[in-house]
């Protein structure tokens, strides 16, 4: 009885030091949560919207002071030189064009829906919360544009924009494409972006040089803007990857590699702090990598994400309620809304459906204020009158040589590859149309000089236009848009037209 004792005990002690070992590497391996997150709690009126006010001045050589600013100056900027609000909850974006006064100087009042970054391009983003001031200084005497970009302003906006350059800078900087060849070196990679994930949590609750002496919201919406990023980041590599990739089991690779998601979720996904520190890439990136990851196109609505409830909770045991997958069902949702018109039961159906499973308040409010938004804009039967912007006067004097046509417009720059695919693409429709009464006007800011090598060798036919960067930015405003290529249509009648095709206004 006494060997029996003494070899239990002996056991006892080889085995310790090897369980001993064993919750050393579970501990090591635990991971690591945000501590003095947020800082504070948020007020529910920050989430409203409002104006924010955007004041610049372009800073000039000596012998330009108190003289009007060269035009060739203005050209240089000013077609570019436009703020871009993307409101990721309804995917509608607005594009508007900041005019300089001859001192160089500028001012606009821009309404954000809520508080967020807008891209004053092509300069910088910066953040824009209502009642707030933000303030651009561009230096046209010194060497970079980095060094000549001074970004200020009053309250949250001022704190947040004077730092985001160099937050993204510090954390972010730019890196070469990884050209990832297999799913074990991607999967790899990701690791080693979660491992990164992970020091940043444990750096930032010992606090980050570069967020001393913040405001604590401000030091909250830059932490969030901060995890949304690298969280970014792993989203589209995983896109990049699988995308026309047929030789991977898409379900069981998507498990394996958001598995890193669950144990982070409370900061990465479930996380009110995004209603104002993400953006509409971000969103993006989650409703078509993680949230719903298998061939959306092909399903309908209730399909998706009658799938991807039943993914999240048995694949990733991800909450079907956390905050990023609630602005997803509404991002879908406000873009089916679109395809509905005038039919208004089907769209009060759909948004019935979707609300019982949105349980954060200011959600809510916005889905039902949208709704509302949607009915009377297609309720609307008379056009308002609007006064004719500099936008218009540009675009009618480009198509009056072209009157009584059918009109085929494309935006386009030489920089862009799928732009040139286009009109590779469109050559036998061009050639197939060339006595009908239409029109196929290639309109871009690129000179003619630039575009030849191009547009001779490809035997491109149509009117090719060329307008400076100040009218660009004016044409942008006028019909919203922000990517190229992008197309209008226009009848006889030179009526904008959409869900149409060429044959069908021919045939009218």
């Amino acid at each position: 009885m006494k060997k029996q004792l003494l070899s239990v005990i002996l056991l006892a002690l080889l085995l310790a030091p090897i369980g001993m070992e064993a919750r050393k590497k579970v501990k090591e391996q635990e991971v690591p949560q945000l501590l003095n997150y947020p800082s504070a709690e948020i007020d529910k009126n920050l989430l409203h919207g409002g104006d924010v006010v955007i004041l610049g001045r372009l800073v000039t050589p000596e012998e330009a002071k108190g003289e009007k600013i060269p035009q060739d100056v203005l050209d240089k900027i000013n077609g570019r030189f436009t703020v871009i609000m993307r409101d990721y909850l309804v995917n509608k974006e607005k594009t508007s064009v900041i005019e300089f006064k001859n001192d160089g100087t500028f001012s606009m009042n821009l309404h954000v829906p809520y508080p967020m970054f807008v891209l004053v391009y092509p300069l910088a983003d910066v953040y824009a919360c209502p009642g707030d001031t933000v303030d651009v200084t561009i230096d046209t005497t010194k060497p970079t544009r980095e060094e000549g970009l001074i970004i200020g302003g009053t309250g949250v906006s001022g704190e947040v924009s004077k730092l985001t350059y160099k937050i993204g800078m510090r954390f972010f900087p730019p890196q070469r494409s990884l050209n990832i060849q297999n799913p074990d070196s991607l999967m790899k990679w990701k690791d080693e972006q979660v491992e990164k994930l992970d020091d940043l949590v444990r750096q930032m609750n010992t606090g980050l040089p570069e967020l001393e002496g913040c405001s604590p919201l401000a030091s909250d919406i830059l932490r969030t803007y901060i995890l949304w990023r690298r969280l970014y980041n792993i989203c589209h590599e995983y896109d990049l990857f699988v995308d026309g990739n047929d030789s991977i089991d898409r379900e069981a690779f998507w498990q394996q590699y958001f598995s890193f998601v669950t144990p982070r979720e409370k900061y990465l996904l479930d996380n009110p702090l995004l209603m104002i520190a993400g953006d509409d890439f971000f969103f993006n990136r989650m409703e078509f990598t993680l949230m719903c990851p298998f061939d959306p196109h092909f399903m309908s609505t209730h399909d998706i994400w009658g799938k991807n409830k039943e993914l999240l909770l048995g694949k990733l045991h991800l909450s079907p309620t956390n905050f990023s997958w609630q602005v997803c069902r509404l991002r879908d949702i406000f873009t089916v809304l679109k395809w509905y018109k005038t039919d208004f039961d089907a769209a009060a159906e759909d948004i019935a459906q979707a609300l019982p499973s949105i349980t954060h308040p200011e959600l809510i409010r916005r889905a039902v204020l949208t709704y509302r938004d949607y009915v009377k804009e297609n309720e609307v039967q008379v056009v308002e009158q609007k006064p004719m912007t500099k936008g218009d006067s540009i675009f009618q004097r480009i198509i009056e040589p072209y009157k009584g046509n059918v009109l085929y417009v494309d935006f386009w720059e030489m920089s862009c590859g799928p732009c040139r695919a286009t009109m590779l693409h469109m050559r036998d429709q061009v050639e197939a149309h060339k006595d009908k009464p239409i029109k196929y006007l290639y309109i871009t800011d690129d000179t003619p000089e630039h575009c030849k090598s191009f547009l001779e060798p490809n035997n491109i036919k149509g009117e090719h236009i060329h307008i400076t960067r100040s009218e660009w930015g004016y044409l942008q405003e006028k019909f919203q848009f922000t990517g190229i290529p992008f197309i209008v249509l226009f009848d006889k009648q030179g009526k904008q037209r959409k869900d149409v095709t060429v044959e069908q206004l021919l045939n009218e």
